[in-house]
């Protein structure tokens, strides 16, 4: 069993901060397929069926060999031999479109070292021609787009040295309009295009590493775009991504940001008008971010590109960032507030530099390709197939405090033993920016008459949840854990008003409470509470509150009360209680109760008893007396 003072992250304001600790063991949502080598120092990948087979193929473009090479798929995640295509010196970045409407997809290089921009018309069997090089400065990023509205891809180029962005207005013909120049931030070195204020015309958002920010253009149709707007991302932004992960349906963007020791991710939520929110600073709780909607998360060393993508296929946005300095990619997995856990890292070649996300082998999930510059290969990693899924088993549910079986009350935090509850690492939940637990871990979810229970921690055989209180005045709830869409056999509870327990020290139920003295420092036979003196007792099944119990939210400024009468024993005897309300900084359903020890009470271990309405807990729960 685990140790409930510890992990199920209740008991009192010094641990209080638990409910905010991110677990990073969960399972790797990849399998390394392949890794190819290619040219020297690939930078830089793009996506697409380059042959018309229907399977889709890669193209890296790698700097130190002024060359791109094409990897056509075998729809598996492997690749036929690779062809080598020269391009300009120093080529950046690549992407793909049909820039003369042929039906074979093109490529656009930017060529850094060349001042370059190549036109590489596509001849339909993976294989391209030189159409044109166009002339820009320091181009360190590619985007490609229909930008004013008229059919014909477009080019956008982010040039890093003198910090305009430039767009190429096609004419259908592998043909450009004179360049047009817009001035963005210090160094941009990405960019992304997307619909950032809902207008149906594309805009582009540039992040700037010298000035910390990105900028944003606005698009306007025929007139390309309006003025430029700039919001700070953080230190040294290197790399974009765009998407709703806010679940709001407007278009947010996360930036992520490169430094030589620990890398971040900010999130800047969209307000739907082509404005963002700016991120907050950061909180650190032990080394490890306590994410809000707007903070940053850490990752890997010297980062240097993101991308998002669902990757656990919840519904909910993810992110994935490459770090240069430390090998591998880190995943993100959102919680569709803004949010996400604690980042998944995983081993990749030396040096990533690009993360593409793309279904190699058809199955409908999002696999991953990943640009390795210094070891010179390109990494596939596949999504986890689809297996035959274990029969879920709901054992018992016990009181969490007290570890016995029986009624639940509206509000109780409660344990559930079972078989194939969730993975077999441990899952704690973390708050959301609005400081309330969520009602999904790893895809497990426990419902009572239907209605998804907050979750505290998840792992195979154990989980903690807090009983809804929608269930007070029924005479029973129907309580079903659901894992990856699949249902356990209903488990029918009797419903009270109140369930009392305390929590103890080592998680059985019974002996040393988990108490703390008058100092707040935790009571036990070599740290005695002194007669006469205060003690907070924690427990749970106090049934509804005023104000009405809030399911999964964090105690804050208000603190509900029991609406049921609430007393304590201590040896016997009966204690003055000072205070009962939800304990400050845990989630509903967690109760502190201070209370004064009371005359004539003997020296040594004596029991303590609370008594909430009609309910009392254990007898056998004990404090230390001095």
């Amino acid at each position: 069993m685990f140790d409930t003072f510890r992990h199920r992250l209740l008991i009192h304001r010094t641990l209080a901060v638990l409910i905010a600790a991110i677990v990073s063991a969960q399972t790797d949502p990849f399998t390394p397929q392949t890794e190819t080598v290619v040219g020297i120092s690939p930078l830089s990948l793009a996506v697409g069926d380059f042959n018309r087979d229907g399977k889709p193929d890669l193209v890296s473009v790698n700097a130190g060999s002024a060359t791109a090479t094409v990897l056509l798929g075998l729809g598996d995640g492997f690749f036929q031999p690779p062809l080598t295509q020269a391009v300009g010196i120093g080529a950046r970045a690549v992407a793909a479109g049909d820039f003369d409407r042929d039906g074979n997809l093109d490529l656009v290089v930017a060529n850094f070292g060349a001042q370059s921009v190549s036109l590489l018309l596509g001849n339909g069997n993976g294989t391209f021609r030189t159409k044109a090089n166009l002339s820009v400065l320091a181009p360190a990023s590619v985007v490609v787009g229909d930008f004013n509205a008229d059919q014909m891809q477009d080019i956008a180029v982010a040039n890093a040295t003198s910090n305009v962005v430039s767009i190429f207005l096609g004419n259908g013909s592998g043909a450009f309009q004179p360049v047009k120049h817009f001035a963005v931030g210090v160094r941009p070195v990405s960019m992304a295009a997307g619909d950032l204020n809902g207008d149906g015309y594309l805009d582009l958002a540039v992040v700037n590493a010298s000035s910390g920010d990105v900028s944003i253009l606005l698009g306007t149709g025929s007139s390309l775009f309006g003025p430029t707007v700039k919001i700070a991302a953080g230190q040294v932004p290197v790399g974009i991504a765009l998407g709703d992960f806010n679940g709001d349906r407007k278009t947010d963007v996360a930036v992520v940001n490169a430094t030589t020791t620990t890398g971040t991710v900010a999130v800047l939520l969209g307000n739907g008008d082509g404005t963002l929110h700016a991120p907050s600073p950061s909180v650190v709780i032990s080394n490890r971010p306590f994410l809000v909607a707007n903070y940053f998360s850490l990752l890997g060393p010297n980062p240097s590109f993101l991308a998002a993508a669902d990757f656990n296929f919840d519904g909910k946005l993810d992110l994935v960032a490459t770090n240069a300095g430390s090998d591998t990619i880190s995943i993100l997995l959102g919680i569709g507030d803004g949010t996400f856990v604690a980042p998944i890292n995983l081993g990749v070649g030396n040096g990533p530099a690009w993360a593409s996300v793309i279904d190699f082998n058809g199955d409908g999930k999002p696999d991953l390709a990943v640009a390795n510059s210094r070891s010179n290969t390109v990494s596939v990693l596949l999504s986890p197939t689809a297996e035959s899924k274990p029969t879920i088993g709901v054992h018992s549910i016990v009181n969490a405090a007290t570890i016995l079986a029986g009624s639940v009350a509206p509000g109780e935090v409660v344990t559930i033993f079972g078989s194939n509850l969730g993975s077999d690492q441990l899952l704690a939940s973390q708050p959301t920016r609005f400081g309330r637990v969520g009602t999904m871990l790893g895809q497990t979810r426990v419902l009572f008459d239907g209605a998804p229970a907050p979750l505290l921690f998840v792992s195979a055989n154990q989980l903690n949840t807090v009983t809804p209180y929608a269930i007070a005045g029924r005479k029973n709830t129907q309580v079903v854990v659901e894992r990856n869409g699949q249902l356990s056999e209903a488990l029918t509870i009797p419903v009270a008003e109140s369930t009392s327990g305390l929590f103890t020290a080592d998680a059985s139920g019974q002996g040393q409470g988990a108490i703390l003295n008058a100092d707040r420092s935790l009571n036990s036979a070599s740290n005695p509470a002194a007669k006469g003196s205060i003690v907070e007792l924690y427990g749970t099944g106090a049934g509804q509150t005023n104000p009405a119990g809030d399911d999964g939210q964090l105690a804050g400024d208000i603190l509900p009360k029991p609406v049921l009468p609430v007393s304590v024993t201590i040896d016997g005897k009966n204690a003055q209680v000072l205070n009962v309300s939800a304990a400050p900084g845990s989630v509903a359903g967690v109760i502190q109760v201070d209370a004064r020890l009371p005359d004539g009470i003997r020296s040594g271990r004596v029991p303590v008893v609370l008594r909430i309405g009609d309910s009392l807990s254990r007898p056998d729960v004990t404090l230390v007396v001095r």
